[in-house]
C-alpha cells in the first residue's frame, strides 16, 4: 500500500531541505519544539454517562532519537501531565531506529501518569528497531500494552471498552484478538499508530480511533501543503475523519525523522474528550 518507509523519509529529508530554503531557520530552529496542546471534543453515540467528559491525552511519534533528545521527550512528558487526562494513550514510535534509545525513551514516558493509566500500541519504527526490547522497556515502566488486545474501563458503574491493534505494515495485526470479547454493539477507542486502519472493514462501528504516524506532514508550504500527503500512506494527514459512525483523530505528534525540521506542522500533544451525543 503506498509507497515504502524508505522513500517516505527521503520524501521528508527532500520536503525539509525546501522547507529551510523558503522559511529560513524558523521551521528548523523553533517549530520542532514548539508543542501545542489541542483539545478536541469527540461525540460518540451511546456513551455511558460516567464517562461524560472523560479525557484522553494522546502522545505519539516522540521518536527519542540523535535528532530528539531526551529533554524534549521530557518537556512532552510534563505538558501531558499538565493536561490532567483521565487515561495517557501512546500511539507508537517511542524510537527511530537505534536499539541505544530505547531504555531512555521508556524511563522518561514512564513519567507520564493519569488516573485511568497509561496505555500503549508499537509503530513501524518501533517494530523496525527493537519490538521486544521496546515492550519490555515501556512494561518495566509501568505502561500497559495493548497491541491486539482489548480492556474494559470502569468509571462508577458504566464501563467503556479500550482496544489497540498492531501495527499493520508489520503484519502484527491480529484482529480477533484485537476485539475478543468486544462487544461490537457498544462504545469502543481504539488505539492503532497507522491511520488507514479507518478504511479496513475491521474497524468498522469502532466509536474512536486514535493514531500518529503521520507527522502531520512534518513539513507543509505555503501553497504547496505537505508534499507527503499526496501518498496514500498519508492519506489522513492531521486531524478529525469518519467513516460512518467510526471517528478518527490523527495526532501531529511530537518528534521528527529524516531531519530535525517541521513547519506548518506543529508538533502536538492531543487532548481528546468523550461527549454523549444527543
Amino acid at each position: 500500500m503506498g509507497l515504502t518507509r524508505r522513500q517516505f523519509v527521503k520524501g521528508l529529508a527532500a520536503a525539509g531541505v525546501a522547507g529551510v530554503a523558503g522559511a529560513g531557520v524558523y521551521g528548523g530552529l523553533f517549530e520542532p519544539y514548539n508543542y501545542e496542546l489541542t483539545e478536541t471534543d469527540v461525540f460518540i453515540s451511546d456513551l455511558p454517562e460516567g464517562f461524560e467528559g472523560f479525557r484522553i491525552a494522546q502522545v505519539s511519534d516522540v521518536h527519542h532519537s540523535s535528532i530528539v533528545p531526551a529533554d524534549e521527550v521530557r518537556r512532552v512528558v510534563e505538558l501531558a501531565n499538565s493536561a490532567r487526562a483521565d487515561l495517557v494513550a501512546l500511539t507508537g514510535d517511542y524510537t527511530t531506529a537505534s536499539r541505544g534509545y530505547v531504555e531512555p525513551a521508556a524511563e522518561i514516558l514512564g513519567g507520564l501518569s493519569a488516573p485511568h493509566g497509561v496505555w500503549a500500541v508499537l509503530g513501524n519504527h518501533d517494530h523496525h528497531t527493537d519490538p521486544q526490547l521496546t515492550r519490555a522497556a515501556l512494561k518495566r515502566r509501568g505502561v500497559n500494552l495493548i497491541d491486539n488486545a482489548n480492556t474494559r474501563l470502569r468509571r462508577g458503574g458504566d464501563e467503556l471498552q479500550l482496544a489497540g491493534v498492531g501495527d499493520w505494515s508489520w503484519n502484527d495485526n491480529d484482529w480477533g484478538r484485537t476485539f475478543a470479547g468486544v462487544d461490537r454493539g457498544r462504545p469502543t477507542v481504539l488505539l492503532s499508530h497507522q491511520p488507514l486502519v479507518l478504511d479496513l472493514p475491521e474497524t468498522e462501528g469502532v466509536s474512536l480511533i486514535l493514531s500518529g504516524h503521520t507527522h502531520g506532514g512534518q513539513v507543509s508550504l505555503p501553497i504547496v501543503g505537505a508534499p507527503v500527503g499526496h501518498m496514500n500512506e498519508f492519506k489522513y494527514l492531521r486531524g478529525r475523519f469518519s467513516r460512518g459512525e467510526t471517528q478518527l483523530y490523527v495526532t501531529r505528534g511530537t518528534g521528527t525523522i529524516g531531519l530535525p525540521v517541521r513547519f506548518g506542522a506543529r508538533p502536538e500533544i492531543a487532548v481528546l474528550r468523550l461527549r454523549r451525543a444527543v
